[in-house]
């Protein structure tokens, strides 16, 4: 990155990016003017780490400069040589807790989720199903300046299929099982201005379970329902082929990956085409098998500090999984390996990633899991720039967010102890967060705080 940016200083006039410039509350006391000094700033989008000044102005990257003016009167932070890096982003989410595969899971709620994912250094996240008019009030809410934490984005329920994937768990969601339950529903739901439109098209069957999924007509109707509303569709998937359909009638994004096949040359084609966005969630399709083998992946402080110890203790019974847990525990490793060879072939490609932990699922921790989730990239053949491109920029795309390092951009960023280039694990080494220009008090966030 060069100080001289390329990027102009102008704010997408996407209805999205209006809609949050107007309404994402500056929580705190914002500085007008701060110099954040003495900064490792790593440029996710040119690959680049310059040593310098940020300099923010209500809230927003005024500039990039090596030293800080003479003359300077605004408040001065030293960042003592650190790594500064764009906020992470979860782009698939459940914000109720914390599954547990024994005992009491730890229930945090949307406001609970948000502290610990901010404490986390995940700035954002979008909730992909939960309870809709709760949700989409509390977004809303947060919008006006009432709640803090992570930004939250949201698509309210789930559509899906009579008993389809999402109706399993008692809270209410929408069905759409034909092409005019597609129309009728996306109508009505638009009202509320969700932030996506997450649909659950899934022909894979698990085990001997397979569930009712709506076809593809319904599918492509929801797609194109959606775009009328100049609204994104991110799609469940579960077998490569749903891909393909997922691809063909225009769909922005897709959640999982299939496995154990890899995906076919033509299809990974298609998507680089389209510019379909994939969300791997690496994590929640292999990280309980691996804390089952491996016991000191809880051992991470980050981890520690966002979770209970009763909540970890669980993960490590004494007298291994729980019964309940095998059908999750065989599924998982049948995906672990596979799934790294597949997105090592998309990310190959060009297809384009997303950081989502699908938290909420047993394995998985939220906030926390994001750090997993970019391990698990580099693990899989990713870049470290790469990983962080997925966690940060591309997800700021997709969002139609200015969230970097550009003139004009938030002022959000995380400050780690050690480069993440040199090591994506160091994104957990986290020092401090900004939020909007303000140093957040990461302290208060933490659950009993």
């Amino acid at each position: 990155m060069e100080f001289q940016l390329s990027k102009p200083f102008l704010l997408s006039t996407t209805p999205l990016a209006i809609l949050a410039t107007l309404l994402v509350p500056q929580h705190g006391a914002t500085a007008q003017v701060v110099a954040f000094e003495n900064a490792h700033i790593v440029d996710p989008i040119n690959e680049t780490i310059v040593e310098g000044t940020i300099i923010v102005r209500n809230g927003r990257i005024e500039e990039l400069v090596t030293k800080t003016p003479k003359g300077f009167t605004g408040e001065r932070i030293d960042l003592g040589n650190r790594w500064v890096i764009p906020g992470l982003v979860d782009i698939h989410t459940h914000s109720f807790g914390n599954m547990s595969p024994g005992g009491a899971p730890q229930m945090l709620g949307t406001a609970g989720v948000a502290d610990v994912a901010l404490y986390s250094g995940v700035t954002a996240f979008l909730d992909l199903f939960n309870l809709e008019d709760t949700i989409l009030s509390y977004r809303d809410a947060q919008r006006r300046g009432e709640h803090g934490g992570a930004t939250v984005f949201a698509s309210g329920p789930c559509l899906t299929a009579t008993n389809g994937h999402c109706s399993e768990y008692g809270i209410p969601t929408r069905i759409v099982d034909t092409p005019e339950d597609a129309r009728r529903e996306v109508d009505a739901l638009a009202a509320k201005q969700p932030d996506v439109i997450k649909i659950v098209y899934d022909n894979q069957t698990y085990g001997t379970r397979r569930m009712p999924t709506v076809d593809r007509a319904t599918l492509q109707a929801v797609v194109e329902a959606a775009r009328r509303h100049n609204l994104k569709t991110i799609v469940h998937i579960g077998t490569w082929d749903d891909v393909r359909d997922a691809v063909e009638v225009g769909a922005a994004a897709v959640t999982h990956t299939p496995g154990p096949m890899l995906p076919p040359a033509d299809l990974i084609s298609a998507m680089v085409d389209a510019g379909t966005y994939h969300i791997p969630t690496l994590a929640v399709q292999g990280d309980y098998s691996r804390i089952v083998d491996d016991g000191t992946l809880l051992d991470n402080p980050l981890l520690m500090a966002v979770t209970t110890p009763a909540l970890l203790d669980a993960y490590r019974p004494t007298g291994g999984p729980p019964a309940q847990m095998e059908g999750w525990l065989t599924w998982q490793r049948t995906l672990v390996d596979a799934n790294k060879d597949a997105v090592k072939a998309l990310a190959d490609a060009g297809v384009p990633m997303m950081t989502g932990t699908d938290g909420g699922n047993f394995g998985v921790f939220q906030g926390y899991s994001v750090h997993r989730e970019l391990q698990l990239l580099v693990a899989a053949g990713l870049s470290p720039w790469e990983a962080l491109r997925a966690a940060t920029t591309n997800a700021a795309a997709f969002l139609e967010q200015d969230w970097g390092f550009a003139p004009g951009d938030e002022a959000t960023f995380v400050v780690l102890d050690q480069s993440p280039i040199e090591d994506i694990a160091h994104t957990t080494q986290v020092q401090s967060v900004v939020q909007r220009g303000v140093v957040v008090d990461r302290e208060g966030l933490l659950p009993g705080r």
